[in-house]
């Protein structure tokens, strides 16, 4: 019980460290990632989920 209750207060400790701005997390993206496109045979699930991520190249890549 000891060990996992100092687990997670160094997992905790450690997350305060992360950085998320300036990292080029969005150029690597926008390198890789490509607009999805959807068929009517795809499910509505589907279909959210390709909506959601091109949104996220529209801000991130300029995307169309």
């Amino acid at each position: 019980m000891l060990r996992a209750l100092a687990l997670i207060a160094a997992t905790a400790t450690l997350a305060g460290c992360a950085t998320t701005t300036g990292s080029g997390a969005g150029k690597v993206y926008c390198g890789a990632a490509q607009p999805i496109r959807w068929s009517a045979a795809d499910s509505d699930e589907t279909i959210r989920q390709a909506k959601a991520h091109n949104a996220v190249g529209r801000r991130l890549c300029g995307w169309k």
